[in-house]
């Protein structure tokens, strides 16, 4: 997992192909931290191509806390399948979700 600060947003990468059970509390537990001294977060999930309800209350905890403390997050770069659970959960009215980085990228910029 990565994090870099680009143009002022802290860009997070999970580099795990299944964001689930067995993964989800490694995500809390080092990216919760990360993201909180950050007032503009992306979560880039290119490299994600799976996410199950574990994982899912993962980034709902992440994409709360980030809102909680008046923070901006993003989601980018969601996977088909990921795209398919997202807009089951009507994850969008909760969190601006992007198809490339560099869109979100020109969302934390404006």
């Amino acid at each position: 997992m990565t994090a870099e600060t680009i143009s002022g947003a802290l860009v997070m990468t999970p580099g795990i192909k299944h964001l689930d059970t067995l993964s989800a509390r490694e995500f809390s537990v080092e990216y919760g931290p990360a993201a909180a001294g950050s007032e503009i977060v992306i979560l880039d999930l290119k490299l994600v191509q799976f996410v199950d309800s574990t994982g899912l209350g993962a980034i709902l905890d992440l994409v709360r806390d980030t809102i909680a403390r008046d923070a901006r997050i993003a989601i980018c770069g969601a996977q088909p399948s990921v795209k398919v659970l997202f807009r089951m959960v009507q994850l969008a009215k909760l969190v601006t979700i992007f198809d490339t980085r560099d869109m979100a990228l020109a969302w934390a910029g404006s």
